[in-house]
């Protein structure tokens, strides 16, 4: 029985693991991966696993801020054997020998990166210097997810580097930062793999969070000669607002300030905890920059990243540039023709030599157990679909529908929230000066900042009244008072609190 790929992290949500995957079909018919790469070619009974990974929250408010935030910066983290799912050291295709080489390179802030590069053994190498190419995974991901590519790359001689991000799979640091510090790692890599000198040319496959690194890393490496960016998102900022729209157009009741509160409490909570600004994360800045030529590619069907991410960057973008829209969604299996035109792109901007290429009429032979690749697709596939679920599940929570109308229908309205009424231009009567509550908070502002902060947390009465007036006397917003409840895992006022408007604590 294959060994289980399972997220690190646990999650109050049902994640599927698959356990089984399908023979995948590449470029070269002929060979027959599952044969040539071998694991135990044992079908799994059942394709796949219902797992419940960890309990629910007793606060399911706080652990849905709580997931959230850590879907961005420190999603679930996957937990594989370099023993059982790496697959065999080495390999035959074609008749001729392939090795893995499993190797460890720190990036500048010291962490250390697992890596894994897929090439000829020396002595059946047929050059001394041979493309690469750099496999990047999304955010829930790992090296694993480069397995698909070996089989459209490694037969026409190009070899394939994947790496472990920092902060994902088996590589230290504790956060990811959907591209911003991962920029330094692919730096670390392309230092390293330039050093072996046995690499001519270098490219680029990212994947979702490791598209988007690609794109952000293009300006600062121009010898990159070439790239595959498949579902790229154009901005982090964007792509969270659109989490808490989507959850609009699905029905849920919420109103504007809320979604707007909570993308501020997650932008300052990923700034305080993973050191980076989520608005310094926006790959479509850098387009106007970037000259190296790029294949876009997006699922025509991706809820969680939309296509026109992707048009966007495209549209946008300096380089040479395609754009492939294809059948699918953001996780679903790449179809063929897609794999074929980016080996096609790759092979031109690599500058691959034919006769470096293996003859796919070749039989054959391998001494090594056979292994489906398919497996390991399906692995990674499903932590990302569990990720994408949670995602929005957890913004659910953080918005709430613990909000019930007390501040007008929907909205913060000035009546509800106890706004003075605009006098007439005909009411001569002397205006009345706004009434204030300690520490010279005008009223109507705190009764708002209550409302709101029910809204989003659903909690009320003293403790909204304590942070809320805590906040607004700092100077600060409601905004801040939301995220020092969360902040202080949802605690009540210190003993001893008394509110100084009792009249708002029924709100």
């Amino acid at each position: 029985r294959p060994h289980d790929l399972r997220p690190r992290r646990r999650w109050g949500v049902a994640c599927r693991v698959a356990k089984g995957g399908s023979r995948a079909r590449g470029p070269f018919p002929e060979l027959c991966w599952p044969e040539v790469m071998g694991l135990g070619g044992s079908k799994a009974k059942g394709d796949e696993e219902e797992e419940t990974i960890g309990e629910a929250s007793s606060n399911p408010l706080a652990q849905g801020y709580e997931d959230l935030v850590n879907a961005i910066i420190r999603p679930p983290r996957m937990e594989y054997s370099i023993k059982d799912d790496m697959g065999p050291a080495t390999f035959s295709l074609c008749g001729k020998r392939f090795c893995r080489e499993d190797l460890e390179i720190e990036n500048k802030r010291g962490l250390k990166l697992v890596c894994s590069w897929w090439k000829f053994t020396p002595e059946d190498a047929p050059a001394e210097q041979l493309p690469v190419v750099i496999y990047m995974h999304g955010n829930a991901s790992c090296r694993i997810a480069a397995f698909e590519l070996l089989r459209h790359l490694l037969p026409v001689a190009i070899s394939v580097f994947a790496l472990d991000f920092a902060g994902s799979g088996l590589s230290g640091g504790e956060h990811v930062s959907l591209g911003y510090y991962e920029q330094e790692d692919v730096e670390a890599v392309i230092g390293h793999l330039r050093a072996s000198g046995t690499v001519s040319t270098v490219g680029l496959w990212g994947h979702s969070m490791g598209a988007a690194t690609a794109l952000l890393y293009a300006d600062r490496d121009p010898s990159i000669a070439g790239m595959i960016v498949d579902s790229a998102f154009s901005d982090l900022m964007v792509l969270i607002n659109e989490f808490g729209q989507n959850i609009r157009e699905q029905g849920l009741r919420v109103p504007g300030f809320a979604i707007s509160a909570a993308v501020g409490m997650i932008s300052r909570s990923v700034r305080k905890r993973a050191k980076f600004n989520p608005k310094d994360v926006s790959p479509i800045a850098n387009g106007d920059k970037a000259f190296i030529p790029a294949l876009f590619a997006h699922g025509k069907d991706d809820a969680f990243i939309r296509p026109s991410h992707s048009e966007q960057l495209h549209a946008n973008y300096s380089g040479d540039k395609e754009l492939v829209l294809f059948d699918g969604d953001h996780n679903s299996t790449r179809p063929d023709f897609l794999f074929t035109r980016a080996v096609t792109f790759l092979y031109q901007r690599l500058g691959v030599q034919e006769s470096h290429c293996l003859d796919s009429t070749s039989p054959t032979h391998g001494s090594v157990p056979q292994f489906d690749n398919g497996l390991f697709a399906g692995g990674a596939a499903a932590v990302h679909n569990a990720e994408e679920e949670m995602m929005r599940q957890a913004l659910m929570m953080s918005l709430n529908e613990h909000y019930d109308g007390r501040s007008g229908g929907g909205t913060a309205s000035g009546a509800a929230a106890g706004e003075a009424r605009p006098q007439s231009a005909g009411d001569n009567r002397p205006v009345a000066q706004p009434a204030t509550a300690q520490g010279g908070i005008p009223m109507n502002e705190l009764k708002q900042g209550i409302v709101q902060f029910h809204a989003v947390t659903g909690v009320g009465g003293v403790t909204a009244q304590y942070y809320v007036e805590a906040a607004l006397a700092d100077g600060g917003s409601v905004e801040h008072a939301i995220e020092r409840y969360f902040d202080s895992d949802c605690g009540g006022p210190p003993p001893g609190y008394q509110p100084p408007t009792p009249e708002f604590l029924a709100l």
